[in-house]
């Protein structure tokens, strides 16, 4: 298999953006192998040289989403102290910058109603391991209610943000309804609970 030319996505990097293309268009069990080499116009040879199937490309699809520090940064801002105006708007500023903003709408798609229940449960582990790691604590030094209370606030923002898309302009995602709204504040409220013993 050749090495992609300067500047040119890589065979994974192509079937990872094909994912996501196909996660916007329809349910995450329809999408088929057929479906990722249409759409990134490679090969089935390519698709099984890289992946043995769809979850496994999910995996690193959403695996490749979480090393971008744009992801830990809009989930550390959900939390942000409730009352701290600079960090609101921040948030409204990072809301207008392309990177920050196509990472929302992939976890939107994930959390939406094209993701699916083990996609869902990835990026629920995902947002309270990030949340935790902000507040200096662990889920092993959780108390049973601390555990059902992470697991509440990120259910809730993800239940937020899975249908946010119904509800936005198609011009896409509006800082300014989510920083106003007591979303927010109420999930930073139960988050910031948590390192209280």
């Amino acid at each position: 298999m050749g090495r992609p030319k300067a500047g040119e996505r890589s065979a994974p990097q192509k079937m990872q953006a094909a994912f996501w293309k196909l996660l916007e268009a329809k349910p995450y069990a329809q999408i088929s192998i057929s479906d990722i080499t249409r759409v990134s116009g490679l090969n089935r040879s390519a698709f099984y040289y890289h992946y043995t199937s769809i979850p496994e490309l999910a995996d690193d699809a959403i695996a490749a989403l979480y090393k971008e520090s744009n992801v830990a940064s809009f989930i550390i801002h959900l939390i942000r102290e409730p009352d701290d105006a600079e960090a609101i708007t921040d948030y409204g500023k990072r809301m207008n910058d392309p990177t920050y903003r196509d990472c929302i709408h992939k976890i939107t798609l994930i959390a939406g109603p094209h993701g699916s229940a083990g996609l869902v449960r990835q990026l629920k582990d995902f947002v309270i391991d990030v949340w935790l790691s902000s507040l200096s604590t662990t889920a092993d030094s959780l108390t049973p209610v601390q555990r059902i209370t992470a697991e509440f606030a990120a259910s809730g923002i993800l239940g937020m943000l899975g249908t946010a898309r119904i509800y936005l302009d198609s011009a896409g995602f509006n800082a300014e309804w989510l920083s106003q709204s007591p979303v927010p504040r109420t999930v930073s409220q139960l988050v910031h609970s948590l390192r209280e013993q």
